[in-house]
């Protein structure tokens, strides 16, 4: 059996040298310099471990790289990481990289540059190792996840569909659990047309389209747990003009969360019979949107990599358990293809997308990249 804990250990300076370069740059999605920066080091890092790299290059956002090695097996796995964070230029300047209080610290450090670099050390270590069970180890690093990868979702098709799994290097949660379900996630726009009069003089002519809105929004949010692990919330509200005119435009922004892709038909449904009443003579309303990222369910090709995670966590000397959780991945998309796929395979950290508190374990790395390079493993031997 390799020992990956002891190869990992002594990869930890370089691995720590390489996070801190990475947490140090601004690459928020839509600085094309600064996450063009990150993948510099991604692509030097991925030839020096022995990858051949295929760029993708892109106008307006960062350019997306895949590494892949080749092996004399037939299992065929994915790695998913992005390298942009949420952050605006110039976070770093506030809010650089970091130790406190037995963390690490900094913009991105835990979403998702510490599981990138996780990735890239883990595929090391197993080729390092002589491992070669396997007909191609992937690695796709995406430029823009934090927007929901509208660039990167039409090549998980290319890389994805025909995987034998997908592994996603988003961060372990709090609690050290991985992500094995996620909810799917929709947006919505309600638009209720009324019409307008003065509201002092003849407030009668009048069909107060907020009015409508504000019934509609009280039926819509009932919608919740319609199906199991359903939400919806009306999130933003918009009306009117001025308060002596009766409102003859109201608009709403739905942000939706379902756990099942059969879920999506009935909720659409029921939105549409709540908002073809007439709630207020002389008003309607138009719904548009839909899904725009698919729920990652847990199926028993998931249970299987599970168990196989679980019984390399064991191994290793700890235990892990698995949640779902309501927020998005590039898992979503890789799910969606009928490619089975674990989330969170990350060190363990928290508070994402908050600058000023955004942390990861350090004591996590070695143990849960060892994990990942004993997960790999096993897919592999069990194709």
């Amino acid at each position: 059996m390799v020992d990956f804990v002891t190869a990992l250990s002594a990869d930890l300076p370089n691995y720590l040298r390489d996070l801190e370069t990475v947490v140090n740059i601004d690459c928020g999605t839509h600085t094309k310099a600064g996450v063009d920066a990150v993948g510099r080091l991604v692509r030097e890092r991925l030839r020096e471990f022995g990858a051949d790299v295929i760029d993708f290059p892109q106008e307006q956002f960062g350019d997306c790289v895949y590494g892949r090695w080749r092996g004399n097996g037939t299992a065929r796995i994915l790695l998913i990481g992005h390298m942009d964070t949420v952050y605006s230029e110039g976070t770093v300047s506030q809010f650089s990289f970091r130790k406190l209080a037995g963390r690490l610290m900094g913009p991105g450090v835990n979403d998702m540059k510490s599981g990138l670099l996780a990735g890239i050390y883990a595929l090391n270590a197993v080729v390092r190792s002589g491992f070669n069970q396997f007909a191609e180890i992937g690695m796709f690093c995406n430029t823009e996840e934090e927007i929901g990868s509208p660039v990167s979702m039409p090549l998980y098709t290319q890389f994805a569909k025909d995987a034998d799994a997908a592994l996603v290097l988003e961060p372990a949660r709090e609690s050290g659990a991985i992500v094995s379900a996620r909810k799917g996630v929709g947006h919505y726009d309600v638009v209720v047309h009324g019409k307008s009069a003065h509201a002092g003089v003849e407030p009668e002519k009048g069909a107060n389209a907020i009015l409508a809105l504000a019934r509609y929004t009280e039926a819509l949010q009932a919608l919740n747990g319609l199906r199991p692990g359903l939400t919806l919330n009306v999130g933003v509200v918009r009306g009117g003009t001025r308060p002596n005119v009766v409102a003859d435009h109201a608009d709403a922004q739905i942000d939706v969360r379902i756990a099942r892709v059969a879920d999506a038909e009935p909720l659409e449904q029921a939105m549409r019979e709540i908002l073809a009443r007439q709630v207020v003579p002389e008003t309607k309303a138009d719904l548009m949107g839909g899904i725009t990222n698919p729920p990652m369910e847990k199926t028993e090709a998931t249970a299987r990599l599970l168990a196989y995670a679980k019984n390399a966590a064991r191994e290793l000397g700890f235990e892990i358990e698995d949640v779902s959780t309501g927020g998005g991945s590039d898992g979503n998309y890789t799910a969606a293809l009928g490619t089975p796929t674990l989330d969170g395979l990350g060190p363990v950290g928290g508070k994402s997308h908050n600058a000023l508190e955004e942390w990861m374990d350090p004591k996590s790395i070695v143990p849960r990249t060892a994990l990942l390079a004993k997960l790999i493993v096993a897919i592999a031997e069990n194709k």
